[in-house]
């Protein structure tokens, strides 16, 4: 017996269904900027032209002075905006030691996007806030001893875990599979060997608002797709079983 094109339909729903992620994924993880950057580039997002926006903390702009950058970074400046607040804002602690950890959270409400952590908030409307669909991680420590730590990570409900970079090195992850209304949250700790807090941006993280051009159809989507091509076929021609 043959099975009739609406029940195969329903079976096509259920299959792909079963298969869909029910909420955000780490889509990427790596240590280099070249492998982050060409993955970026398998999905048609190219730096700064699909960037949003950058959330980010860091010890110190990208000179040698200043002990520290924070703040929500918003075009056309983006990473390289001056200073945000006042040296101080946030006291991360002292050398050789685990520092303590400042709580952070990156949220979209409509078309507004907000970064708070420590006594900063800042926040940005547009309208093409709505269009961010995933989120670039990237860690940065420069220096032997050093490390840069993001914990408790979670996309709503979600755990996304720890991430680390040490030693002079960086860390990177993406975040997808998310829409509409989200809150990212986690805690971050800047750690050094000696001395006073590295300047230069040696130490800290960004986190990358991006709009993924090439965003793969959920599998859900697909298999209402293929209900309507399956259901269009049964009203073209009606076949006993």
């Amino acid at each position: 017996m043959r099975i009739p094109h609406m029940t195969a339909a329903l079976i096509l729903v259920c299959s792909f269904a079963t298969t869909a992620h029910a909420g955000p994924i780490v889509s990427y993880t790596g240590t280099t900027d070249t492998n982050f950057l060409a993955y970026l580039g398998t999905r048609g997002v190219t730096l700064p032209a699909n960037e949003l926006a950058v959330a980010q903390a860091r010890s110190g702009n990208n000179a040698t002075n200043g002990d520290y950058e924070l703040g929500l970074h918003i075009p056309p400046n983006f990473t390289n905006a001056g200073p945000v607040g006042t040296p101080g804002q946030i006291a991360w602690g002292a050398a050789g030691g685990n520092n303590s950890y400042v709580a952070f959270n990156l949220s979209r409400t409509g078309t507004e996007l907000k970064f708070s952590m420590g006594s900063y908030t800042g926040s940005y409307v547009d309208p093409l806030v709505a269009e961010i669909d995933a989120l670039g991680l990237r860690l940065r420590s420069d220096g032997t001893g050093n490390s840069t730590t993001l914990r408790n990570l979670k996309l709503g409900s979600t755990s996304l875990g720890d991430f680390t970079a040490s030693n002079g090195g960086l860390s990177f992850a993406v975040f997808e599979g998310f829409s509409g209304n989200f809150n990212l949250t986690g805690e971050a700790a800047l750690n050094w060997a000696s001395g006073n807090i590295p300047s230069g941006s040696r130490l800290g993280f960004q986190i990358k608002a991006l709009d993924v051009p090439n965003t793969v159809p959920e599998p859900t989507t697909l298999a209402l797709v293929g209900a309507a091509l399956a259901g269009a076929a049964l009203s073209r021609r009606r076949r006993p079983c």
